[in-house]
């Protein structure tokens, strides 16, 4: 059995927004009808359009309301078919069983071959720029790796092997020195003891 709030006018509803939509849309067609002048067919189509236009009616109550002032329109003398807007559907509808889908389906991007084209020319660019700036940034560790001048990345080395060459420096003026040294007090030994 049909729930008594969801049905309004013979139309049974899938909510009670809906249902609630359609009994304003009732009172809206009482208000029009109260006020609208059908001997005047000019001021029926303004009103008509401007409901169109305003998308005063979304319910089936309202949609069958414009339809029978649009067969009204087209029935009066005056009145130039093509000045009568037609009724906009906003909704997708499926009869059956199922459900009311109100959702269009998402639609696809269509991507057009040329522009695929170049999406994928600018991709292979891409490509092609990063390897080679992947290769110069390479080059440039190795370059600053094998300088002499000492650099951020080889600078304990460059100072221990310049503190280690001064110390082998070092080490064999000091060896010169000490042989000097000897000679020196081997001549004077020497010449002390020749003499007595």
């Amino acid at each position: 059995m049909a729930d008594s709030t969801l049905v309004v006018n013979g139309y049974q509803f899938n909510s009670a927004a809906d249902a609630a939509a359609a009994r304003e849309e009732l009172k809206k067609i009482s208000y029009i009808e109260s006020h609208i002048n059908k001997d005047d067919p000019e001021s029926v189509l303004t009103i008509y359009n401007k409901i169109i236009a305003n998308k005063i009616f979304v319910t089936p109550l309202g949609y069958g309301y414009l339809k029978e002032v649009r067969d009204f329109l087209e029935g009066a003398q005056g009145i130039e078919k093509d000045k009568i807007k037609p009724l906009p559907l906003n909704s997708m509808y499926r009869m059956g069983a199922e459900s009311v889908t109100t959702t269009p389906e998402p639609k696809r991007r269509i991507v057009p071959q040329k522009k695929k084209d170049a999406l994928k020319t600018q991709l292979y660019i891409s490509r092609a720029l990063n390897i080679v700036l992947l290769i110069a940034i390479i080059a440039m560790f190795v370059i600053a790796l094998n300088s002499n001048n000492p650099n951020i990345l080889n600078y304990e080395n460059a100072l221990q092997d310049r503190y280690a060459a001064w110390e082998e420096e070092l080490n064999d003026r000091e060896e010169i020195l000490r042989e000097k040294e000897r000679s020196i007090e081997r001549g004077y030994g020497g010449s002390e003891n020749t003499g007595s």
